[in-house]
Protein backbone atom coordinates (compact mmCIF):
# COMPACT_ATOMS: atom_id res chain seq x y z
CA UNK A 1 0.00 0.00 0.00
CA UNK A 2 1.67 3.39 -1.17
CA UNK A 3 1.26 6.41 0.96
CA UNK A 4 -1.47 7.74 -0.46
CA UNK A 5 -3.65 4.94 -0.20
CA UNK A 6 -2.46 5.59 3.50
CA UNK A 7 -3.21 9.45 3.88
CA UNK A 8 -6.59 8.55 2.19
CA UNK A 9 -7.61 6.12 4.61
CA UNK A 10 -6.02 8.77 7.29
CA UNK A 11 -8.81 11.43 6.32
CA UNK A 12 -11.54 8.96 6.55
CA UNK A 13 -10.70 7.78 10.15
CA UNK A 14 -10.48 11.91 10.83
CA UNK A 15 -13.59 13.10 9.58
CA UNK A 16 -15.44 10.17 10.81
CA UNK A 17 -16.39 11.41 14.26
CA UNK A 18 -16.85 15.08 16.00
CA UNK A 19 -13.42 15.83 17.67
CA UNK A 20 -11.42 13.72 15.62
CA UNK A 21 -9.45 16.04 13.71
CA UNK A 22 -8.04 17.30 17.32
CA UNK A 23 -6.64 14.24 18.16
CA UNK A 24 -5.62 13.63 14.67
CA UNK A 25 -3.10 16.60 14.91
CA UNK A 26 -2.18 15.48 17.93
CA UNK A 27 -1.41 11.68 16.56
CA UNK A 28 0.64 13.58 13.58
CA UNK A 29 3.50 14.14 16.07
CA UNK A 30 3.02 10.71 17.88
CA UNK A 31 3.79 9.33 14.65
CA UNK A 32 6.82 11.20 13.37
CA UNK A 33 8.17 10.36 16.81
CA UNK A 34 7.16 6.31 16.31
CA UNK A 35 9.16 7.01 12.77
CA UNK A 36 12.19 7.96 14.11
CA UNK A 37 12.24 5.26 16.61
CA UNK A 38 11.27 3.19 14.08
CA UNK A 39 14.62 3.63 12.21
CA UNK A 40 16.80 3.64 15.57
CA UNK A 41 15.15 -0.28 15.82
CA UNK A 42 16.54 -0.74 12.39
CA UNK A 43 19.88 -0.22 12.99
CA UNK A 44 19.77 -1.31 16.99
CA UNK A 45 16.92 -3.94 16.42
CA UNK A 46 13.61 -3.37 19.10
CA UNK A 47 15.77 -5.73 21.62
CA UNK A 48 17.87 -2.89 21.96
CA UNK A 49 16.76 0.55 20.99
CA UNK A 50 17.63 2.94 24.00
CA UNK A 51 14.31 4.80 23.20
CA UNK A 52 12.69 1.87 24.91
CA UNK A 53 15.21 2.25 27.75
CA UNK A 54 15.32 5.68 28.65
CA UNK A 55 14.23 5.21 32.59
CA UNK A 56 16.29 1.89 32.70
CA UNK A 57 19.10 3.84 31.24
CA UNK A 58 18.69 7.02 33.95
CA UNK A 59 19.19 4.73 36.35
CA UNK A 60 22.45 3.25 35.25
CA UNK A 61 23.51 6.45 34.70
CA UNK A 62 23.00 7.03 38.19
CA UNK A 63 24.52 4.28 39.15
CA UNK A 64 27.86 5.55 37.61
CA UNK A 65 27.69 8.80 38.71
CA UNK A 66 27.23 7.01 42.63
CA UNK A 67 30.14 4.72 42.14
CA UNK A 68 32.63 7.22 40.59
CA UNK A 69 31.39 9.74 42.91
CA UNK A 70 32.34 7.83 46.01
CA UNK A 71 36.02 7.12 44.56
CA UNK A 72 36.23 10.95 43.90
CA UNK A 73 35.29 11.86 47.27
CA UNK A 74 38.20 9.85 48.79
CA UNK A 75 40.46 11.96 47.48
CA UNK A 76 38.90 15.64 47.99
CA UNK A 77 39.38 17.72 50.48
CA UNK A 78 36.81 19.80 52.53
CA UNK A 79 38.19 22.98 52.84
CA UNK A 80 38.65 26.89 51.05
CA UNK A 81 42.41 26.02 50.50
CA UNK A 82 42.23 22.44 49.30
CA UNK A 83 38.75 21.77 47.41
CA UNK A 84 40.46 22.87 44.35
CA UNK A 85 44.14 21.45 44.64
CA UNK A 86 42.29 18.21 45.42
CA UNK A 87 40.14 18.27 42.43
CA UNK A 88 42.94 19.27 40.10
CA UNK A 89 45.50 16.83 41.27
CA UNK A 90 42.99 14.32 41.00
CA UNK A 91 42.39 15.45 37.05
CA UNK A 92 46.24 15.92 36.50
CA UNK A 93 48.37 13.89 38.70
CA UNK A 94 46.29 11.01 38.58
CA UNK A 95 44.96 11.25 35.19
CA UNK A 96 45.05 7.69 34.10
CA UNK A 97 42.39 6.55 37.01
CA UNK A 98 41.05 9.86 38.98
CA UNK A 99 40.66 11.84 35.71
CA UNK A 100 38.81 8.88 33.94
CA UNK A 101 36.36 8.92 37.37
CA UNK A 102 36.08 12.77 37.30
CA UNK A 103 35.42 12.67 33.96
CA UNK A 104 32.62 9.59 33.75
CA UNK A 105 31.01 11.47 36.93
CA UNK A 106 30.93 14.71 34.55
CA UNK A 107 29.09 13.03 31.58
CA UNK A 108 27.16 10.62 33.56
CA UNK A 109 25.68 13.75 35.05
CA UNK A 110 25.22 15.55 31.66
CA UNK A 111 24.19 12.23 30.21
CA UNK A 112 21.19 11.64 32.80
CA UNK A 113 19.62 14.89 32.30
CA UNK A 114 19.27 14.62 28.59
CA UNK A 115 17.71 10.67 28.41
CA UNK A 116 15.17 12.28 31.67
CA UNK A 117 14.52 15.13 28.97
CA UNK A 118 13.82 12.45 26.39
CA UNK A 119 12.09 10.32 28.83
CA UNK A 120 9.51 12.58 29.57
CA UNK A 121 9.42 13.88 26.19
CA UNK A 122 8.92 10.12 24.79
CA UNK A 123 5.98 9.58 27.30
CA UNK A 124 3.99 12.61 26.52
CA UNK A 125 4.69 12.40 22.95
CA UNK A 126 3.03 8.86 23.12
CA UNK A 127 0.16 9.97 25.57
CA UNK A 128 1.79 7.67 28.77
CA UNK A 129 1.67 10.16 31.62
CA UNK A 130 -2.18 10.30 32.52
CA UNK A 131 -4.97 8.57 34.65
CA UNK A 132 -2.97 5.56 36.34
CA UNK A 133 0.48 6.89 35.22
CA UNK A 134 -0.30 10.35 36.54
CA UNK A 135 2.04 9.40 40.29
CA UNK A 136 4.91 8.30 37.74
CA UNK A 137 4.90 11.43 35.87
CA UNK A 138 4.59 14.11 39.14
CA UNK A 139 7.23 12.13 40.81
CA UNK A 140 9.56 12.42 37.81
CA UNK A 141 9.09 16.23 38.03
CA UNK A 142 10.09 16.15 41.60
CA UNK A 143 13.48 13.45 40.42
CA UNK A 144 14.52 16.29 37.73
CA UNK A 145 14.63 18.99 40.60
CA UNK A 146 16.44 17.05 42.82
CA UNK A 147 18.65 15.76 39.61
CA UNK A 148 19.38 19.55 39.00
CA UNK A 149 20.16 20.71 42.58
CA UNK A 150 22.29 18.20 42.97
CA UNK A 151 24.54 18.91 39.66
CA UNK A 152 24.66 22.61 40.96
CA UNK A 153 25.74 21.50 44.31
CA UNK A 154 28.15 19.06 42.59
CA UNK A 155 29.42 22.18 40.91
CA UNK A 156 30.28 23.81 43.64
CA UNK A 157 32.78 21.73 45.15
CA UNK A 158 34.99 22.35 42.43
CA UNK A 159 35.20 25.69 43.49
CA UNK A 160 36.89 27.19 40.44
CA UNK A 161 35.81 30.36 38.92
CA UNK A 162 32.42 28.13 37.20
CA UNK A 163 31.32 27.62 40.93
CA UNK A 164 32.02 31.05 42.15
CA UNK A 165 30.12 32.24 39.45
CA UNK A 166 27.36 29.82 40.25
CA UNK A 167 27.35 30.43 44.09
CA UNK A 168 26.99 33.76 43.73
CA UNK A 169 24.07 33.81 41.17
CA UNK A 170 22.39 30.96 43.49
CA UNK A 171 23.11 33.03 46.50
CA UNK A 172 21.20 36.33 44.61
CA UNK A 173 18.14 33.95 43.79
CA UNK A 174 18.17 32.41 47.40
CA UNK A 175 18.27 35.61 49.48
CA UNK A 176 15.16 36.71 47.39
CA UNK A 177 13.66 34.16 48.76
CA UNK A 178 11.70 35.69 52.49
CA UNK A 179 13.09 33.12 54.68
CA UNK A 180 17.00 34.69 54.35
CA UNK A 181 17.82 37.61 56.65
CA UNK A 182 20.69 38.60 55.63
CA UNK A 183 22.05 38.71 51.73
CA UNK A 184 23.69 35.05 51.19
CA UNK A 185 25.43 36.84 48.02
CA UNK A 186 28.03 38.79 50.98
CA UNK A 187 29.34 35.42 51.99
CA UNK A 188 31.40 35.26 49.04
CA UNK A 189 32.39 38.88 48.79
CA UNK A 190 35.31 38.19 50.61
CA UNK A 191 37.81 35.85 51.24
CA UNK A 192 37.14 35.80 55.25
CA UNK A 193 33.62 35.76 54.70
CA UNK A 194 34.44 32.23 53.52
CA UNK A 195 34.81 28.73 56.07
CA UNK A 196 35.24 25.56 55.53
CA UNK A 197 31.86 24.96 57.23
CA UNK A 198 30.72 26.29 54.02
CA UNK A 199 31.92 23.12 52.29
CA UNK A 200 30.81 20.96 54.41
CA UNK A 201 27.12 22.30 54.04
CA UNK A 202 27.70 21.61 50.36
CA UNK A 203 29.07 18.01 50.52
CA UNK A 204 26.22 17.25 53.16
CA UNK A 205 23.51 18.61 50.08
CA UNK A 206 25.17 17.10 47.32
CA UNK A 207 25.22 13.62 49.25
CA UNK A 208 21.62 13.62 50.65
CA UNK A 209 20.41 14.26 47.12
CA UNK A 210 20.78 10.50 46.54
CA UNK A 211 18.56 9.74 49.48
CA UNK A 212 15.74 12.26 48.19
CA UNK A 213 16.54 10.57 44.72
CA UNK A 214 15.95 6.66 46.33
CA UNK A 215 12.48 7.65 47.79
CA UNK A 216 11.31 9.93 44.74
CA UNK A 217 12.42 6.61 42.78
CA UNK A 218 10.33 4.58 44.48
CA UNK A 219 7.19 6.62 44.64
CA UNK A 220 8.04 6.43 40.78
CA UNK A 221 8.16 3.01 39.88
CA UNK A 222 4.94 2.28 42.91
CA UNK A 223 2.67 1.17 40.65
CA UNK A 224 4.39 -0.84 38.10
CA UNK A 225 4.23 -4.69 38.10
CA UNK A 226 8.60 -5.98 37.07
CA UNK A 227 9.39 -2.23 36.54
CA UNK A 228 12.59 -2.26 34.11
CA UNK A 229 15.22 -0.55 36.07
CA UNK A 230 17.93 -2.54 34.34
CA UNK A 231 18.78 -1.64 30.40
CA UNK A 232 20.03 -4.79 28.22
CA UNK A 233 23.54 -6.58 29.00
CA UNK A 234 24.77 -4.95 25.59
CA UNK A 235 23.32 -1.64 26.06
CA UNK A 236 24.58 -1.06 29.20
CA UNK A 237 28.46 -2.32 27.71
CA UNK A 238 27.68 0.54 24.56
CA UNK A 239 26.84 3.21 26.71
CA UNK A 240 29.80 2.64 29.17
CA UNK A 241 32.25 2.67 26.09
CA UNK A 242 30.68 5.81 25.31
CA UNK A 243 31.23 7.23 28.54
CA UNK A 244 34.82 6.04 28.65
CA UNK A 245 35.67 6.69 24.85
CA UNK A 246 34.61 10.83 25.96
CA UNK A 247 36.68 10.75 29.20
CA UNK A 248 39.53 9.73 27.20
CA UNK A 249 38.91 12.31 24.16
CA UNK A 250 37.62 15.22 26.04
CA UNK A 251 38.19 14.55 29.90
CA UNK A 252 36.76 17.13 32.23
CA UNK A 253 38.63 19.76 33.53
CA UNK A 254 38.31 22.80 35.87
CA UNK A 255 38.28 26.51 35.20
CA UNK A 256 40.97 28.69 37.18
CA UNK A 257 40.81 28.53 40.85
CA UNK A 258 37.69 31.04 42.68
CA UNK A 259 39.18 33.94 43.61
CA UNK A 260 36.55 36.06 45.74
CA UNK A 261 36.52 39.71 45.12
CA UNK A 262 37.28 39.16 41.82
CA UNK A 263 34.34 39.68 39.17
CA UNK A 264 34.28 36.08 37.13
CA UNK A 265 34.13 37.12 33.38
CA UNK A 266 34.12 33.76 31.42
CA UNK A 267 34.04 30.20 32.26
CA UNK A 268 32.63 27.11 30.90
CA UNK A 269 29.50 26.38 30.62
CA UNK A 270 27.00 23.50 30.85
CA UNK A 271 23.78 23.82 29.85
CA UNK A 272 22.43 20.75 31.14
CA UNK A 273 22.91 22.02 34.83
CA UNK A 274 22.74 25.91 34.54
CA UNK A 275 20.40 26.80 32.06
CA UNK A 276 18.03 28.93 34.90
CA UNK A 277 20.92 31.28 35.31
CA UNK A 278 21.18 33.34 32.03
CA UNK A 279 17.19 33.75 32.52
CA UNK A 280 18.34 36.17 35.28
CA UNK A 281 19.75 38.39 32.50
CA UNK A 282 16.02 39.08 31.34
CA UNK A 283 14.41 39.21 34.10
CA UNK A 284 14.74 39.81 38.09
CA UNK A 285 15.08 36.98 41.08
CA UNK A 286 11.58 37.43 42.01
CA UNK A 287 10.20 36.77 38.91
CA UNK A 288 12.59 33.74 37.76
CA UNK A 289 11.63 32.18 40.70
CA UNK A 290 7.64 32.83 39.90
CA UNK A 291 8.51 31.59 36.65
CA UNK A 292 10.41 28.23 37.82
CA UNK A 293 7.37 27.75 40.55
CA UNK A 294 4.70 28.49 37.90
CA UNK A 295 6.88 26.14 35.00
CA UNK A 296 6.73 23.31 37.88
CA UNK A 297 3.04 23.21 38.66
CA UNK A 298 2.19 23.76 35.08
CA UNK A 299 4.44 20.70 33.86
CA UNK A 300 2.81 18.54 37.04
CA UNK A 301 -0.76 19.13 36.09
CA UNK A 302 -0.08 17.87 32.49
CA UNK A 303 -1.91 14.54 33.33
CA UNK A 304 -5.14 16.32 34.45
CA UNK A 305 -4.82 19.06 31.95
CA UNK A 306 -4.02 17.36 28.42
CA UNK A 307 -5.20 13.59 29.07
CA UNK A 308 -6.98 11.58 26.58
CA UNK A 309 -10.30 9.49 27.45
CA UNK A 310 -10.18 6.73 29.63
CA UNK A 311 -11.53 3.58 29.17
CA UNK A 312 -13.89 1.54 31.53
CA UNK A 313 -12.14 -0.37 34.33
CA UNK A 314 -12.18 -4.47 34.43
CA UNK A 315 -15.28 -5.85 36.27
CA UNK A 316 -14.81 -8.86 38.30
CA UNK A 317 -17.16 -12.06 38.15
CA UNK A 318 -16.66 -13.29 41.70
CA UNK A 319 -18.62 -16.65 41.08
CA UNK A 320 -15.99 -17.31 38.29
CA UNK A 321 -12.71 -16.57 40.22
CA UNK A 322 -11.09 -19.28 41.12
CA UNK A 323 -7.93 -16.91 42.45
CA UNK A 324 -5.40 -18.26 40.17
CA UNK A 325 -3.69 -15.54 40.77
CA UNK A 326 -2.52 -15.10 37.09
CA UNK A 327 -4.44 -12.10 36.45
CA UNK A 328 -2.39 -10.33 39.41
CA UNK A 329 1.10 -11.49 37.98
CA UNK A 330 -0.40 -10.33 34.68
CA UNK A 331 -1.34 -7.10 35.66
CA UNK A 332 0.98 -4.21 34.98
CA UNK A 333 0.12 -1.25 37.17
CA UNK A 334 -0.89 -3.55 39.70
CA UNK A 335 -4.54 -3.20 39.89
CA UNK A 336 -5.46 -6.63 41.09
CA UNK A 337 -4.45 -7.81 44.33
CA UNK A 338 -5.98 -11.40 46.07
CA UNK A 339 -7.13 -11.84 48.98
CA UNK A 340 -8.72 -14.39 51.41
CA UNK A 341 -12.14 -15.64 49.51
CA UNK A 342 -15.08 -13.98 51.18
CA UNK A 343 -18.28 -16.04 49.45
CA UNK A 344 -17.75 -19.22 50.44
CA UNK A 345 -16.55 -20.52 47.38
CA UNK A 346 -14.05 -23.52 47.42
CA UNK A 347 -10.88 -21.85 46.56
CA UNK A 348 -8.83 -19.95 49.24
CA UNK A 349 -8.14 -16.64 47.36
CA UNK A 350 -10.73 -14.11 45.56
CA UNK A 351 -8.98 -11.68 43.38
CA UNK A 352 -9.83 -7.68 44.09
CA UNK A 353 -9.79 -4.74 41.45
CA UNK A 354 -8.41 -1.19 42.25
CA UNK A 355 -10.54 0.84 39.23
CA UNK A 356 -8.18 3.76 40.21
CA UNK A 357 -5.07 1.68 38.83
CA UNK A 358 -7.05 0.12 36.09
CA UNK A 359 -6.17 1.34 32.25
CA UNK A 360 -8.50 -0.97 30.91
CA UNK A 361 -6.20 -2.52 28.68
CA UNK A 362 -7.58 -6.03 28.94
CA UNK A 363 -4.56 -7.91 29.79
CA UNK A 364 -5.87 -9.55 32.27
CA UNK A 365 -9.09 -11.08 30.71
CA UNK A 366 -6.04 -12.69 28.28
CA UNK A 367 -4.83 -14.41 31.50
CA UNK A 368 -8.09 -15.72 32.77
CA UNK A 369 -9.53 -18.95 31.27
CA UNK A 370 -12.61 -18.72 33.56
CA UNK A 371 -14.96 -16.01 32.65
CA UNK A 372 -14.15 -14.48 35.35
CA UNK A 373 -12.95 -11.12 34.32
CA UNK A 374 -14.56 -8.31 31.40
CA UNK A 375 -14.72 -4.80 30.32
CA UNK A 376 -17.95 -2.85 30.23
CA UNK A 377 -17.86 -2.11 26.38
CA UNK A 378 -16.06 -5.18 25.38
CA UNK A 379 -16.77 -8.81 26.99
CA UNK A 380 -14.95 -11.96 26.78
CA UNK A 381 -18.94 -13.64 25.40
CA UNK A 382 -19.11 -10.19 22.90
CA UNK A 383 -15.59 -10.54 22.06
CA UNK A 384 -15.85 -14.45 21.34
CA UNK A 385 -19.01 -14.37 19.24
CA UNK A 386 -17.59 -11.59 17.46
CA UNK A 387 -14.45 -13.70 16.24
CA UNK A 388 -16.87 -16.81 15.43
CA UNK A 389 -19.07 -14.56 13.19
CA UNK A 390 -16.38 -13.30 11.36
CA UNK A 391 -14.46 -16.42 10.60
CA UNK A 392 -17.71 -17.89 9.43
CA UNK A 393 -17.90 -15.23 6.88
CA UNK A 394 -14.30 -15.28 5.80
CA UNK A 395 -14.48 -19.06 5.02
CA UNK A 396 -18.16 -19.22 3.83
CA UNK A 397 -18.08 -15.90 1.41
CA UNK A 398 -13.59 -15.42 0.68
CA UNK A 399 -12.10 -16.72 -2.57
CA UNK A 400 -9.15 -18.03 -1.50
CA UNK A 401 -7.14 -18.17 1.81
CA UNK A 402 -9.34 -16.12 4.60
CA UNK A 403 -7.36 -14.83 7.53
CA UNK A 404 -8.53 -12.95 10.73
CA UNK A 405 -6.57 -10.18 12.22
CA UNK A 406 -6.09 -9.76 15.87
CA UNK A 407 -5.30 -6.22 15.39
CA UNK A 408 -3.72 -4.31 19.06
CA UNK A 409 -5.38 -0.60 19.21
CA UNK A 410 -2.48 1.03 19.47
CA UNK A 411 -0.08 -0.88 16.82
CA UNK A 412 -0.85 -0.59 13.05
CA UNK A 413 -3.15 2.00 12.84
CA UNK A 414 -6.12 0.82 10.67
CA UNK A 415 -8.86 3.17 11.13
CA UNK A 416 -10.29 4.42 8.00
CA UNK A 417 -8.99 0.71 6.59
CA UNK A 418 -11.85 -1.19 7.93
CA UNK A 419 -15.30 -1.21 6.65
CA UNK A 420 -18.62 -1.70 9.13
CA UNK A 421 -18.63 -5.16 8.89
CA UNK A 422 -15.15 -5.38 9.76
CA UNK A 423 -13.67 -6.39 6.53
CA UNK A 424 -10.21 -4.76 5.37
CA UNK A 425 -11.40 -2.49 2.08
CA UNK A 426 -9.42 -3.94 -0.81
CA UNK A 427 -9.13 -7.09 0.81
CA UNK A 428 -11.98 -8.74 1.70
CA UNK A 429 -10.37 -12.00 2.56
CA UNK A 430 -9.30 -10.54 5.85
CA UNK A 431 -11.78 -9.48 8.91
CA UNK A 432 -10.62 -7.12 11.36
CA UNK A 433 -10.63 -7.90 15.52
CA UNK A 434 -9.61 -5.38 17.49
CA UNK A 435 -8.34 -5.17 20.68
CA UNK A 436 -7.23 -2.23 23.48
CA UNK A 437 -3.81 -4.84 23.83
CA UNK A 438 -2.84 -7.82 21.77
CA UNK A 439 -2.51 -9.04 25.42
CA UNK A 440 -6.00 -9.27 26.02
CA UNK A 441 -5.85 -12.31 23.34
CA UNK A 442 -6.77 -15.14 25.26
CA UNK A 443 -5.61 -18.95 23.93
CA UNK A 444 -9.69 -19.77 23.72
CA UNK A 445 -10.12 -16.51 21.25
CA UNK A 446 -7.05 -17.57 19.11
CA UNK A 447 -8.29 -21.32 18.39
CA UNK A 448 -11.81 -20.16 17.62
CA UNK A 449 -10.79 -19.39 13.94
CA UNK A 450 -9.13 -23.26 13.94
CA UNK A 451 -12.70 -25.00 14.97
CA UNK A 452 -13.91 -27.91 12.52
CA UNK A 453 -16.49 -25.90 11.91
CA UNK A 454 -14.98 -23.48 11.03
CA UNK A 455 -11.41 -23.81 9.53
CA UNK A 456 -10.02 -20.99 8.74
CA UNK A 457 -6.72 -20.65 6.54
CA UNK A 458 -5.07 -18.53 9.19
CA UNK A 459 -4.60 -16.05 11.78
CA UNK A 460 -2.54 -12.87 11.53
CA UNK A 461 -1.70 -11.13 14.65
CA UNK A 462 -0.91 -7.36 14.53
CA UNK A 463 0.79 -6.23 17.83
CA UNK A 464 2.47 -3.31 18.95
CA UNK A 465 6.39 -2.78 18.86
CA UNK A 466 8.14 -5.38 20.76
CA UNK A 467 9.51 -4.34 23.84
CA UNK A 468 7.55 -1.25 23.70
CA UNK A 469 4.26 -2.27 24.73
CA UNK A 470 1.62 1.00 25.60
CA UNK A 471 0.91 -1.16 28.77
CA UNK A 472 3.90 -2.18 29.08
CA UNK A 473 4.35 -6.67 28.99
CA UNK A 474 1.14 -6.93 26.92
CA UNK A 475 3.16 -8.07 23.60
CA UNK A 476 5.52 -10.16 25.77
CA UNK A 477 2.27 -11.68 27.80
CA UNK A 478 0.99 -12.83 24.55
CA UNK A 479 4.13 -14.34 23.11
CA UNK A 480 4.58 -16.36 26.32
CA UNK A 481 1.43 -18.13 25.61
CA UNK A 482 2.15 -18.94 21.97
CA UNK A 483 4.99 -20.44 22.72
CA UNK A 484 3.67 -22.04 25.81
CA UNK A 485 6.01 -20.83 28.35
CA UNK A 486 3.33 -18.32 30.05
CA UNK A 487 0.12 -19.85 31.54
CA UNK A 488 -2.96 -19.98 30.05
CA UNK A 489 -1.61 -21.49 26.97
CA UNK A 490 -2.04 -21.91 23.08
CA UNK A 491 -2.92 -25.15 22.05
CA UNK A 492 -0.29 -27.36 20.76
CA UNK A 493 -2.37 -28.75 18.20
CA UNK A 494 -2.56 -25.75 16.74
CA UNK A 495 -0.12 -25.48 13.32
CA UNK A 496 1.73 -22.40 14.16
CA UNK A 497 2.69 -22.28 10.89
CA UNK A 498 -0.83 -20.66 10.01
CA UNK A 499 -0.36 -17.94 12.80
CA UNK A 500 1.32 -15.08 11.79
CA UNK A 501 2.69 -12.47 14.65
CA UNK A 502 4.16 -9.07 13.60
CA UNK A 503 5.82 -6.59 15.91
CA UNK A 504 4.26 -2.73 14.95
CA UNK A 505 4.03 0.41 15.83
CA UNK A 506 0.82 2.79 14.82
CA UNK A 507 2.83 4.76 12.20
CA UNK A 508 3.47 1.31 10.18
CA UNK A 509 0.15 0.60 8.65
CA UNK A 510 2.31 0.25 5.09
CA UNK A 511 4.74 -2.52 6.77
CA UNK A 512 1.45 -4.15 8.30
CA UNK A 513 -0.40 -4.68 4.94
CA UNK A 514 3.13 -6.12 3.00
CA UNK A 515 3.51 -8.62 6.00
CA UNK A 516 -0.23 -9.10 5.64
CA UNK A 517 -0.05 -9.78 2.20
CA UNK A 518 2.81 -12.07 2.21
CA UNK A 519 1.28 -14.03 4.96
CA UNK A 520 -1.55 -14.55 2.43
CA UNK A 521 0.60 -15.66 -0.21
CA UNK A 522 1.66 -18.22 1.89
CA UNK A 523 -0.92 -19.69 3.18
CA UNK A 524 -2.45 -20.05 -0.87
CA UNK A 525 1.19 -21.65 -1.75
CA UNK A 526 -0.10 -24.18 1.05
CA UNK A 527 -2.82 -25.24 -0.49
CA UNK A 528 -1.48 -26.27 -3.92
Amino acid sequence: MDEKEIAKGAEASESGAPGAKREFSGGALQRLWLRMEARVSRLTTPAYNPFYYLGALGIFFLWVILVSGVYLFLFYSISVKGAWLSVQDLTVNQWYLGGVMRSLHRYASDALVLVMLLHAVRCYMLDRYAHWRWVAWVSGIGIAWVIVAAGIFGYWMVWDQRAQLIATLSAHMLENIPIFGIPLSLNFARAEHLTDQFFYIILFIHFSSIFFLFILLLVHIVRVTRAVINPPRVLAYAVMAALFAVSFIRPATSAPQAELGRLVEAVPFDWFYMFIYPLLGYMSAHQLWGFLVAATLIAASVPWLTRSRRGPAVRLTLENCTGCELCMEDCPYQAIYMRKRTDGMPYPLEAVIVPKRCAGCGICMGSCDYNALDLPDMTEADVKARIRALSKELKEEGEGPGVLVFACAKGARLDGFTGPDGRLKGREWAGVVSLPCIGMLQPSMLSIPFEKSIGLDGVFVSSCRQGDCQYRKGDEWFTGRLHGYRPPLVRKSIDRSRIRTVYLSSAEEGEFFKLLDEFRSSLADRRE
